[in-house]
């Protein structure tokens, strides 16, 4: 990662990948699944064969995956190359709890189904990212183009969008310790549990605001600031890894890692959201450090100045006496002229 990104795609070309590939992505899984059952009567019953997980599940994914790319091309000019390089990496954690799932007894076709799905969702969201939203040109030019062409968004808007998302990871946190407290840990594998579904449901509708939400501000964040830009993809990445943590905890067998992640996403995200605000606070401690010392430094110069100013009182002589009005000496006792000198 060399820091030297190129030009971001749009913000249309993005969506429009996003919703390509959650379309076909999930009519794929539909379709494994259709087969599977259909060749294997066993899997009829697989619990994770349920259009409302995978569904959910598979949104979920290429969610993650939209924002990685997102984030990405605005940190490397070699987004693709390290991009498909995470995708494979994701694809083998993903197949993690389905060699977990086997190890417990469940039926193996349905697991092999499971690992074909979580492949065909990776392909397929791979290629239309890269292919429909790809990263532009890269090198200082690109960087003095961008620069020169993007408006200014003004601190104050910066800090109130940013810190408006902050305040929503604050809820979401809130809300994921009520559904700590409410709904059963040791509950079954499912989207929705039979305990708590109103709170959980709620935290999971937040997440999906503060997805939203984290996307819009990276997109804003390209004429912002410095702290602003780099708030934004701090927060897009905390919101992600909460929202992997979330998927995590779908499963019974890796629900402790996934609270976890949503833990540490939540802080990492509510960091980065702060980040202006917290720049603003150090800048206006600075000002007012500086105007105490230039206040300082103005009422000690004053004094020196005006000590100066004064000089010595007149008449008044190191060696000699008070002079009279014709300038003639007299005595220092008041009582006619003083001696004539020597």
């Amino acid at each position: 990662m060399d820091l030297c990104p190129g030009a971001a795609p749009s913000a249309t070309r993005l969506v429009t990948a996003t919703l390509a590939s959650l379309v076909l992505s999930v009519v794929l899984d539909a379709l494994a699944v259709h087969v599977a059952t259909s060749s294997f009567p066993s899997t009829r019953h697989f619990s994770h064969f349920r259009g409302a997980d995978y569904g959910a599940l598979t949104v979920a994914g290429v969610l993650l995956a939209a924002g990685g790319w997102s984030v990405l091309v605005r940190l490397s000019s070699a987004a693709r190359w390290l991009y498909f390089r995470l995708v494979v990496a994701a694809t083998l954690v993903l197949w993690i709890p389905d060699a977990v799932l086997l190890a417990l007894g469940e039926p193996a076709a349905g697991v092999v189904t499971l690992t074909v799905m979580h492949l065909l969702v990776a392909v397929v969201t791979y290629n239309l990212l890269v292919r429909l939203a790809p990263a532009g040109r890269s090198g200082p030019a690109a960087d003095a183009e961008h620069v020169a062409s993007a408006p200014n968004l003004p601190e104050g808007l910066v800090q109130r969008v940013w810190g408006s998302l902050a305040l929503v990871v604050v809820l979401e946190l809130v809300l994921g310790v009520a559904v700590i407290v409410s709904v059963p840990y040791r509950r079954p594998a499912a989207v929705l549990p039979t305990r708590g579904i109103w709170l959980y449901a709620a935290h999971g509708a937040v997440g999906i605001a503060l997805g939203v939400g984290a996307l819009a501000v990276l997109v804003l964040s390209r004429a912002a600031g410095r702290i602003g830009r780099v708030g934004a993809v701090v927060g897009i990445v905390g919101v992600a890894l909460g929202a992997a943590g979330g998927v995590f905890a779908t499963f019974q067998q890796t629900r402790l890692l996934g609270m976890g992640m949503m833990l540490v996403g939540t802080v990492v995200a509510g960091v980065g959201y702060l980040a202006p605000a917290l720049e603003a606070m150090g800048k206006a401690e600075a000002a007012k450090a500086e105007a105490a010392r230039a206040a300082f430094a103005g009422g000690a110069a004053m004094s020196a100045s005006a000590g100066s100013a004064a000089g010595p009182v007149p008449g008044v002589g190191g060696g000699g006496g008070v002079s009279g009005a014709d300038g003639e000496p007299i005595s220092t006792n008041g009582h006619g002229a003083a001696p004539p000198r020597a």
